[in-house]
């Protein structure tokens, strides 16, 4: 994690030696001096993250290297401060930063640190003394709950099917049962009598490819009683490759490679285990979803992810450990409600649920010490031997990550645990941070986005159904929070002592203020939170921008607030202002001093207007401006004159346009995500507007009153890259671009009044997998046909009032999860062919509060259900 600081400092440093070079004056070589060295020092900061990382897995410590790390931290802290200071005030760099840099310096070379190129410190000395994965291939099967049915359908994976050689994938977080269930599957007396040969491999995170192969040889060996090739250490790569094919050219052979980490393995691997077209099977473990798509590149993958246990039999795992001794392993009374929280804690973890389980059968079965146990769950993770596995099993994703994706994932520690905050959010947070670098092509949104697909793809983030928000598992959460607290990474002062925020960078405040100005006096915090607060008096507010002006991000997202102190425009090195969700009306006049802010958040706030300083924000790069009206419907924003100066605009939504602002809105190449509403005759000056839009993604108009039409036919080219089309208001006909957006994954039309039926044309769509109708289908019969629709997953039908009859042919809409439909008050039968949606998953009516279950749905529909359904998706009261 200091790597991260000094990449960020040398960032900062470089940018200052670029742009700032009038400004420095006779300090510039002092600048290009700190600059080198801190270069220097990076290069031995992998390896001595690396020692450490080792060290803590081990249960070890050296206090030295703790130490020069932490030192290398501050410093680059200090350094931070210094420059945004400098830049601030117009001061001249402090020269003592130098000396200090020297001494570190010194005390690395007293300490012997190797830079990384001189080779991995997990190379020289045996890192892992102790797998704790050994003892999940001897659980026995009364102690394993929730693999039946997986169990059942990889078995078929292995046995049955093609003759090629194949790969079984089971992907899932750490903790999740990966090993436990390979190792019953490579235990199977079935999958034993059905192959000639099967070896189980450990890879884990260091492993080389040499060493894997001599593994493999060692193994089956092993297995058949004879002795093993001599002098492998010495052999080459491609005699071991020769040696395990010869072995395995007339075997059916299933061989496990445990804990797989690199993508690149299956590369070390492919070659060596052939494919003799005897039905051979390669099962693999991993938390990278990236390790099973990369073996597809040359083999026949099926991929199983395993999910948490479901709550009920989360609950008979834990019952089993917590109460062992107890005659008939049930929960005491008294003891059920802290239970089920401690349960809900585990986030159906096996690997938790039986560890945190061990450690509350030893307490005495008092409500007050299992009380006590759930509260300091997150300092026992790393100290108590109950829990002690169960860490290192959770930290290695942690330890495992690049220096960059470290700081993102620790992010989450500022937020409550359990708190899903929405991915867009978090990118742009990632980037007022510095975390993700600026950049323009490809852009940095784009970057964050694979930054946070890395995480998800590592099982160490989980999105929601539509990846539009996500979280990190409650266990993770607290590792996160131990590290960040000893990093000085950030706080939440909610669960700290607030003595220890002079040292953090960034802080949430929950719940209460809590004397936090006082604490905070001399700190350097950067960014700032606010999530469940009652109160935020006004003159609170004044002296948090007065006291932390070298603020990067602040963040009012929910808080209580009904403005912004004038004094918000003297936070020159402010990146991120939000005040989404909250009463304040009119933003300050010196908002138009904020030269560096890129995101400006005023969603859900009551602002109305733009002041005209906005024009000044050239490097602001997010602008989400509306606002609801009464709560139903969504109302841009108006914006001023000038506006078209914000060159770097990623994102405009929604604003209220005109002919003057279409205009302005010409200049804005970059933008990616456009909302706009028009009046009736302006679709022609908008259409004309976003024809140079090249890196348009998402577009959404709106025409200012439901009574108003608009039209938007003259867009003879659209925006290739566009993917999301949301059009509200009456356009009599759908225009005719439409069919060339081919890369098209979402379109909305609401109060459409088409005059011809849209469904012929959307239908052909190719990518196609959201489609939203909303009082925009005028017509009686509404007919899904065969091929119609071949990759739509979501299909929302909302108030369809003129429809009497929906028929779904086979083969229509084969890849539909999500059907959502109602109030339909003319619709008297359910949809012919609704039993052809074999993918479903979620079958929603919006005018009840039901989700019914579409297998069940399906298959046993009596008259009762008949007639509830009916009356969910047509109630009397829309009649």
């Amino acid at each position: 994690m200091a790597e991260a600081a000094v990449n960020l400092v040398i960032e900062t440093l470089g940018s200052l030696l670029v742009q700032e070079i009038n400004l420095l004056g006779s300090t510039k070589q002092e600048v290009q001096s700190i600059k080198n060295e801190l270069e220097s020092i990076r290069s031995f900061l992998k390896d001595a993250d690396a020692r450490e990382a080792a060290e803590e897995e081990e249960g070890e410590s050296n206090e030295g290297v703790k130490t020069w790390v932490k030192q290398v931290r501050e410093e680059a802290f200090r350094i931070e401060d210094v420059i945004d200071e400098y830049i601030l005030k117009e001061a001249k760099l402090a020269r003592v930063i130098k000396s200090s840099l020297a001494d570190i310096q010194r005390r690395e070379r007293h300490y012997s640190f190797r830079s990384i190129e001189q080779g991995s410190v997990s190379r020289t000395r045996n890192v892992i003394s102790h797998d704790p994965r050994v003892g999940s291939l001897f659980i026995e099967d009364d102690e394993v709950v929730g693999i039946e049915s997986a169990r059942d359908i990889l078995i078929g994976w292995l046995v049955n099917g093609r003759k090629q050689r194949s790969v079984v994938a089971l992907v899932g977080q750490g903790g999740i049962g990966k090993t436990t269930l390979a190792g019953k599957l490579f235990n199977n007396q079935y999958v034993m009598n059905h192959f000639d040969c099967r070896a189980w491999i450990t890879v884990g995170r260091e492993c080389m490819k040499k060493d894997l192969l001599i593994k493999m040889i060692k193994e089956f060996h092993q297995l058949t009683g004879q002795s093993a090739l001599g002098e492998m250490n010495n052999m080459e790569e491609k005699d071991l490759i020769i040696a395990v094919r010869q072995y395995l050219h007339d075997k059916n052979y299933m061989i496990v490679l445990d804990d797989v980490w690199k993508i690149e393995l299956w590369g070390d691997v492919e070659h060596a285990l052939l494919d003799n077209k005897k039905g051979s099977r390669i099962m693999l473990t991993t938390r990278h979803k990236a390790v099973a798509d990369f073996c597809k590149q040359s083999s026949f993958v099926q991929v199983h992810e395993l999910e948490a246990l479901p709550a009920v039999e989360a609950w008979r795992l834990f019952c089993r450990k917590a109460f062992a001794s107890v005659s008939d392993g049930g929960c005491p009374p008294e003891l059920e409600k802290l239970s089920h929280e401690i349960v809900a804690k585990c986030g159906g973890l096996p690997l938790a649920i039986v560890a945190v389980g061990g450690l509350l059968s030893t307490k005495h079965g008092s409500v007050s010490e299992w009380r006590r146990s759930l509260e300091g769950l997150g300092s026992k993770l790393g100290s108590d031997p109950h829990l002690k596995i169960c860490s290192r099993v959770l930290s290695e994703g942690y330890h495992d990550l690049p220096h960059h994706l470290k700081s993102c994932l620790l992010y989450f520690g500022l937020f409550p645990q359990g708190y899903s905050i929405s991915c867009a959010r978090l990118i742009r947070l990632w980037i007022a941070e510095g975390f993700v670098p600026y950049s323009t092509r490809p852009p940095s949104e784009q970057l964050g986005e694979e930054y946070l697909s890395e995480l998800i793809d590592r099982s160490l983030v989980h999105v929601s159904r539509r990846a539009r928000s996500c979280r990190v598992h409650d266990l993770m959460h607290e590792i996160i929070l131990e590290k960040t607290k000893d990093l000085g990474f950030c706080l939440d002062l909610s669960r700290e002592d607030l003595s220890c925020c002079t040292k953090t960078r960034r802080i949430s405040i929950n719940q209460s203020l809590n004397n936090v100005l006082e604490w905070t006096e001399d700190s350097k915090i950067r960014s700032v939170f606010f999530l469940n607060v009652d109160k935020l008096p006004g003159s609170f507010m004044t002296k948090l921008v007065a006291e932390f002006k070298l603020m990067k991000v602040l963040d009012f997202e929910d808080a209580p607030i009904e403005f912004l102190p004038e004094e918000v425009g003297n936070l020159f090195h402010l990146h991120y202002l939000s005040v989404r969700n909250t009463k304040v009306k009119v933003l300050p006049k010196s908002i138009g001093r904020l030269l560096n802010l890129q995101t400006l958040d005023l969603k859900h706030s009551l602002v109305t207007q733009l002041p005209v300083e906005i024009k000044n924000l050239k490097k602001l790069r997010y602008l989400l401006v509306y606002h609801s009206d009464n709560g139903t419907h969504e109302r841009g924003v108006k914006i001023q004159e000038g506006f078209g100066s914000l060159t770097d605009l990623q994102k405009l939504y929604i604003v209220q346009a005109n002919s003057t602002i279409l205009k302005e809105l010409r200049k804005l190449r970059q933008l990616r995500k456009l909302g706009i509403q028009l009046t009736n005759d302006d679709g022609k000056n908008l259409c004309a507007s976003i024809a140079d839009m090249e890196n348009l993604e998402s577009l959404t108009v709106e025409s200012t009153s439901r009574e108003e039409t608009f039209d938007i036919q003259s867009l003879g080219s659209p925006p290739q890259y566009l993917e999301h089309l949301y059009l509200v208001g009456s356009m009599k006909n759908l225009p005719d671009w439409i069919f060339k957006l081919k890369n098209l994954v979402r379109i909305g039309l609401y109060w459409s009044e088409l005059t011809n039926d849209p469904m012929n044309v959307l239908q052909a769509l190719p990518n196609l997998l959201e489609l939203r109708l909303r009082d925009a289908y005028d017509y009686e019969k509404l007919h899904f046909k065969d091929g119609w629709f071949p990759r739509l997953q979501r299909l929302v039908l909302l108030d369809l009032k003129g429809v009497t009859l929906m028929m779904i042919d086979k083969g229509a809409m084969p890849c539909l999860r999500e059907l959502k439909i109602g109030p339909c008050p003319l619709l008297k039968e359910i949809p012919a062919g609704i039993e052809h949606l074999r993918n479903l998953e979620i079958l929603k009516f919006c005018a009840g509060k039901n989700v019914y279950k579409p297998g069940k749905f399906l298959s046993s529909l009596s008259p009762e259900d008949l007639q509830h359904f009916m009356e969910e998706v047509s109630p009397s009261n829309h009649q």
